[in-house]
């Protein structure tokens, strides 16, 4: 990855409002904000299908629960795996649909060198 400094920079988020001051605050004092995922949003069709399998094994674990005095504790359990197979499932970014860029490398390079002028290659890659 090459970086340039040209003076002809433009920020492509927003302005820093009081829902990103909180997580700047947090990096000054040390620690680590989250790093932003940009990405489409999960469908519903989408979550459907990917929580299909973690109801199913649900399903299939409550069902063979047997009586005892464990039971409860069991199911407290299965209950919990699939409240976090769900939420990973909130959780996760959509399918994206990335393209190469027209005319591959070669036309990548150019466009970064007439954007930021005397940048070169790195002749490592």
């Amino acid at each position: 990855m090459h970086h340039a400094r040209t003076g002809r920079y433009a920020s492509p988020p927003a302005p820093l409002r009081a829902e990103r001051a909180r997580a700047y605050a947090r990096f000054a004092e040390g620690d680590r904000p989250r790093a932003p995922v940009l990405s489409r949003a999960v469908g519903a069709a989408w979550a459907a299908l990917c929580s299909e399998r973690p109801v199913r094994m649900y399903e299939e674990r409550m069902a063979a629960l047997e009586e005892g005095s464990l039971r409860a504790v069991r199911a407290a359990n299965a209950a919990r795996a699939l409240a976090g197979a769900l939420e990973a499932v909130a959780a996760s970014a959509g399918p994206t649909r990335a393209r190469p860029h027209p005319g591959g490398v070669p036309a990548w390079e150019a466009a970064a060198a007439a954007y930021v002028p005397g940048r070169r290659p790195d002749p490592d890659g």
